[in-house]
């Protein structure tokens, strides 16, 4: 069974499902790989940075999904800060640059309202359950793994190069490693 309790748990080392989201919804990420790649770069870093396991991950248009385990002491609030902080500017940068004014309006009404920020590409939380058996994590890396047949990018998980679906089947390797053996380091 998952648990809501980051304070509580995130600390003893636990597996967690971690959900992002853009603010608003917005579908930033679809503009292209290069969007894709920024968030893939920047996973590599915070995983290695703050030491943690990643089991299982999606990077959807308007949204991310991981399932990972953190040493104890690490923390997922400052992991996921870390992460966001970069991306953040790092797509901004690349929407301005490839002039992506549809977009860059978004952050920026995304960005209303508040002291000292002009553009805003993700939401201020993120949710994370800390998964306590294989089972519920055996569901949770295939929910993962479906949401880009559920939404209809892909007709089986494993076409969607974003994610580690491939590498459960052993088809090829995803863009960030994994560890298939939910036991490993």
């Amino acid at each position: 069974m998952g648990l809501r309790g980051r304070s509580r748990f995130a600390a003893a080392g636990h597996v967690l499902f971690v959900t992002t989201t853009a603010a608003n919804f917005a579908h930033v990420f679809s503009c292209g790989s290069t969007y894709y790649n920024i968030l893939i770069e920047s996973l590599e870093f915070v995983l290695n940075e703050h030491q943690a396991v990643l089991f299982a991950y999606v990077l959807m248009p308007n949204h991310v999904h991981l399932v990972l385990r953190l040493p104890e002491g690490q923390s997922i609030s400052d992991l996921m800060r870390d992460f966001k902080k970069y991306t953040s500017t790092k797509i901004r940068q690349e929407l301005e640059k490839n002039r992506r004014v549809t977009y860059l309006s978004v952050l920026r009404r995304n960005a209303m309202g508040r002291k000292a920020q002009v553009f805003k590409l993700w939401m201020d939380r993120f949710d994370d359950v800390v998964i306590e058996d294989d089972e519920t994590q055996a569901t949770i890396v295939d929910y993962v793994h479906c949401n880009p047949v559920k939404a209809g990018l892909v007709e089986k998980a494993e076409e969607w190069i974003y994610s580690s679906a491939a590498d459960y089947l052993m088809i090829r390797k995803g863009p960030l490693g994994v560890c298939t053996n939910w036991y490993c380091a």
